[in-house]
């Protein structure tokens, strides 16, 4: 299955110290649902952020930051 095999490669990525440790899954979960709600709640997304908003480059920008911060090992 894509989703055990990709699980896998984040795995290795912690093993290494490559990036934080964190569950795999979870992980690929966390994607899938911040990403998704963007595109599932549209119309809602546009009236809480108001008019002026195109939340789908704000939301990368956001949402590339979160994952960015959390899964960044400190420097050694």
């Amino acid at each position: 299955v894509l989703l055990h095999e990709k699980a896998a490669v984040i795995a290795e990525w912690v093993r290494e110290g490559r990036i934080n440790p964190i569950d795999p899954h979870h992980l690929i979960i966390a994607i899938w649902a911040t990403t998704q709600h963007y595109a599932d709640f549209d119309v809602q997304v546009r009236a809480v952020l108001g008019e002026g908003h195109d939340p789908f480059p704000e939301a990368e920008a956001f949402l590339t930051g979160l994952y960015t911060r959390l899964l960044t090992p400190p420097a050694r």
